[in-house]
């Protein structure tokens, strides 16, 4: 997906990769006046616009990166464990890199992030969101989500991600990776 702007409304939402945005840009990109920068990046790109509403959805960093191996196996890019997809992880992945990149890197006093959403309250949130940017009565997608949520609707994805982590290494290379996710956005350091 992709960081969308509108210059005639003054916002920009920034897509970090599984966190819902594809369900955010399928409404905003149908608001006239929205452009696609670019695929996944940061704020630096923002650096030149009079922007008055920069903002973004975070995860829960053990739950995007659970996010990210199901959908790679979705999309079959490959056949790995959960253990193999963390040892072969390209750690420049756009899909993977640490949440904090996308609103710090190239961030200035200026152009920085008005407000940040979560994954986990997801729906009040983005209702939030299209509040400040004068979108009412919209109707919130689900898009890209995991088949599994069909089956079992009320799921606790917290729960379900949980047994996957079979060995302590695995939390290990999560927490270590993402040590300024957990920070930033409070997250604790325990699945």
């Amino acid at each position: 997906m992709a960081l969308l702007v509108n210059r005639i409304n003054k916002w920009a939402f920034i897509h970090i990769p599984k966190t819902g945005g594809t369900s955010v840009s399928s409404i905003l990109e149908s608001v006239n006046g929205t452009e696609t920068i670019t695929g996944h990046d940061s704020i630096r790109l923002l650096t030149d616009l009079e922007l008055s509403f920069i903002f973004c959805f975070v995860r829960n960093p053990f739950t995007r990166v659970q996010s990210a191996y199901q959908h790679s196996l979705r999309k079959k890019k490959h056949n790995f464990s959960f253990g193999d997809f963390l040892k072969n992880t390209n750690p420049n992945d756009l899909w993977l890199l640490p949440q904090t990149f996308y609103i710090n890197s190239g961030k200035t006093e200026k152009n920085k992030i008005s407000f940040i959403g979560k994954y986990e309250n997801f729906e009040n949130d983005l209702n939030f969101i299209l509040k400040e940017i004068n979108l009412n009565n919209i109707k919130i997608p689900h898009l890209n989500r995991n088949p599994i949520y069909d089956k079992h609707p009320n799921l606790n994805q917290q729960q379900y991600y949980k047994h996957l982590y079979e060995e302590e290494w695995m939390k290990d290379w999560v927490r270590e990776r993402y040590k300024d996710d957990f920070k930033q956005f409070d997250y604790e350091l325990e699945i």
